[in-house]
């Protein structure tokens, strides 16, 4: 190692807390006792289970450390430079208890696992290891105890969603057989049926009215008791006053009767309308709730942008403020990337949960979608209150928010930061000028 190399290893060194206190003789010798190891982006440099054999000190790039956790890959840190990987094993002289992986060309310095005497001699960095320690231990079992309550929780979501989807469906079978059995039934016994939808349902208020006080005549008229109850509902039939003299002309003995059923006949199919919409959109929920709640099945696959979208609309669509509109600006063309369903389902509600928040009445909400050549760009904007430069600086910051006790979905910016640049290998960024907010998530189509 030249004397310039071992220098620019001795101040990466003094960057670490653990070697920040020791005497600059003892720094120089663990900058020249150890080696330098350069690792490709996605390279291994130390596998979950490997004896411990070295720790190492970051000396350029960044690299990701991950835990098999129910048989799926936790991200549990990301490292960059001046940091220290490994020493955690060699304190405790067990095997490794996490896979670290180079996201970016990465440089390190590797030092032996008997530098850990030297180091503990002198208190300030025996002190050092130790917090590095307690808070690295502290940080991963919290995720690791978050990561099995999320997975119970899928499980149990599961099962609830594999409950409220089959009443669901039989609904809507129920309701579409209801359906063609009373437009069956009406063609043959309603003769009042063929004077539905002759004119327009008036949608102004006064010339409802109008509508109604003609029809009400026409019935007074004929003798059909109740008349301008009857009427009303005459009117949303779009009855034409004329034709419906002129039919009940021809039925003598049972106008009042005929006119009943027919309006009752649309009270009922009404209803049924409404319940059919019903059941729908608790089908649109049930879809747009199952990437999440079987995450723990969650397996790379070609993901549809558009429609996993559209399922995050679906569910935050009770947190849309009175006045304010979404828009969807959503390209032409299907866009799909390879991906994690559930992730990425995460990703989208944290960005449209961040927004819907901010955004005041009367402001708007978009969803905008751009195919490029070997990405996907998804945007979601607010026109709510400019974020300040300062916080801007500590949005992916851990356990950093703006929001009170009991808001927010409890997964923020840096959980989705974590999905779409380490595990889909794409960029996340927030920028806010111009009174437009606005997260910017770029995928790349092949992983």
């Amino acid at each position: 190692m030249t004397v310039a190399a071992r220098r620019d290893v001795a101040a990466a060194l003094r960057r670490s807390r653990l070697f920040a206190e020791l005497p600059e003789a003892d720094v120089r010798a663990l900058a020249g006792t150890g080696r330098t190891v350069e690792l490709a982006p996605g390279e291994v440099l130390i596998a979950e289970g490997a004896p411990p054999e070295a720790m190492y000190v970051v000396l350029e790039g960044e690299l990701e450390v991950s835990r098999h956790v129910g048989g799926a890959e936790l991200l549990l840190n990301v490292c960059g430079p001046g940091e220290l990987l490994g020493e955690l094993g060699i304190a405790h002289g067990r095997p490794r208890s996490a896979t670290v992986r180079a996201r970016t060309r990465t440089r390190l310095q590797r030092i032996g696992a008997e530098v850990l005497d030297t180091v503990l001699t002198h208190p300030q960095s025996a002190r050092a290891l130790l917090v590095a320690a307690t808070r690295r231990l502290a940080q991963e079992e919290a995720l690791v105890r978050q990561h099995e309550r999320m997975a119970a929780l899928g499980a149990m979501a599961a099962g609830l969603l594999h409950e409220l989807n089959n009443p669901a469906s039989a609904v809507q079978r129920g309701a579409t057989r209801l359906r063609e059995l009373l437009a069956t039934a009406g063609d043959r016994e309603d003769p009042l049926q063929p004077l539905v939808g002759a004119v327009p349902v008036p949608a102004d208020p006064l010339a409802r009215g109008d509508a109604e006080q003609a029809l009400a005549g026409v019935l007074a008229a004929a003798g059909v008791e109740r008349s301008w109850e009857e009427a009303a509902g005459l009117v949303r039939l779009g009855i034409d006053p004329a034709a419906l003299a002129r039919a009940l002309a021809d039925l003598p003995d049972r106008r009042g009767r005929a006119v009943h059923r027919l309006t009752r006949r649309a009270e009922v199919t009404a209803l049924l309308e409404e319940v059919a919409a019903g059941a729908e959109q608790l089908t649109r929920i049930v879809s747009g709730v199952r990437p999440l709640a079987y995450v723990a099945d969650d397996s790379l696959t070609d993901v549809d942008l558009h429609a996993s979208l559209e399922q995050a609309l679906v569910l935050l669509r009770h947190k849309v403020p009175p006045g304010v509109t979404v828009v969807r600006d959503l390209d032409p063309r299907p866009q799909a990337v390879e991906g994690w369903p559930a992730d990425l389902a995460l990703v989208w509600n944290v960005l449209l949960d961040n927004a819907l928040d901010a955004v005041e009445p009367g402001g708007t909400v978009t969803v905008r979608t751009r195919g490029e050549a070997g990405d996907v760009v998804v945007d979601v904007e607010d026109t709510g209150a400019t974020v300040p430069p300062e916080v801007l600086a500590r949005v992916f910051d851990a356990f950093f928010t703006t929001k009170p006790v009991g808001r927010g979905t409890g997964l923020g910016l840096p959980t989705a930061l974590a999905v779409v640049a380490q595990k889909h290998r794409g960029r996340l960024t927030l920028t806010s000028a111009d009174g437009v907010t606005r997260a910017r998530v770029v995928l790349p189509r092949h992983r």
